[in-house]
């Protein structure tokens, strides 16, 4: 069957959920070695504070900035890609930090908000255990439901850093926000497939922590400095491992989405950040 190419599939209507995810999986699985190579290292970075933490954010950028060249059928080689990337390391690492603010000032304020709420419901009503803890489910609910709106408007912020030009921490944030005007419930139910196709890599990694957890503490005893120099040696690079299976997959959606939002809303004549 022949591989079917986005950026000339002649859809006008926004892609669906499956050809998101599948397209996803598709680029992924084309270029495995390298995607997993660099989501590898950039767990790796996240060992050292903030410089590797950059190194972390504008190593998952390249990995969807290269996804976005295969969507277009303009790729780039990983050389190319990074030298475009690279001086922008610290605008990816200020986007990470001003979103992370934001999901923070939001349950923050979802918080206190249920905190007050709670307080007024048991003045109102008293002893009417079923009334508030109805209450207070439905605005837990709520605060879930706007944290996830929220997630899905910022879903992309990486990639106008990545691929725009004059765009910087604050702008991308912004410019995220603005693509995916319209688009939030569909983000959504891409997100939950996502993380369906991304279960099982889930699962099987917290079940092999278990078992070592298991086994060392059968052996050396939970409590004694030798179990924990193990568990971090045979822990980590599982961990990393298992996470550097997921993030190429989430790049490359997070990509598609970006192409998919900007070819519908701005044309079909994108270019490529010219730094």
């Amino acid at each position: 069957m022949p591989k079917k190419n986005l950026s000339s599939s002649g859809q006008t209507g926004p892609l669906s959920v499956g050809n998101v995810v599948s397209a996803s999986l598709r680029i992924y699985r084309d270029h495995f070695k390298p995607y997993f190579g660099l989501a590898f290292v950039a767990y790796l970075w996240l060992l050292v504070p903030i410089y590797g933490w950059a190194k972390y954010s504008a190593i998952s950028a390249l990995i969807s900035r290269l996804a976005f060249g295969e969507v277009r059928e303009k790729p780039e080689t990983v050389s190319d890609a990074r030298l475009e990337v690279n001086p922008g390391m610290w605008s990816f690492f200020g986007a990470g930090v001003l979103t992370s603010l934001i999901f923070l000032g939001v349950y923050l304020a979802g918080t206190i908000a249920i905190i007050i709420l709670g307080v007024g419901v048991a003045a109102i009503f008293g002893q009417n255990y079923v009334t508030i803890v109805a209450l207070m489910a439905v605005a837990v609910i709520a605060l879930l439901i706007i944290y996830i709106r929220i997630l899905s408007r910022l879903l992309i912020v990486e990639l106008p850093l990545a691929i725009e030009n004059n765009i910087d921490a604050s702008s991308a944030i912004s410019r995220s926000w603005q693509l995916t005007k319209g688009s939030v419930g569909r983000i959504q139910w891409i997100v939950f497939v996502g993380i369906l196709v991304s279960l099982p890599i889930y699962i099987v990694s917290n079940l092999l922590t278990l078992l070592i957890q298991s086994v060392l503490t059968a052996l050396l005893g939970a409590q004694s400095s030798l179990y924990w120099l193990v568990y971090y040696i045979l822990v980590l690079p599982l961990s990393f491992g298992f996470g550097a299976l997921v993030l190429p997959f989430w790049q490359a959606m997070k990509a598609i989405i970006y192409y998919d939002l900007r070819s519908r809303k701005e044309g079909l004549g994108l270019k490529m950040r010219d730094r």
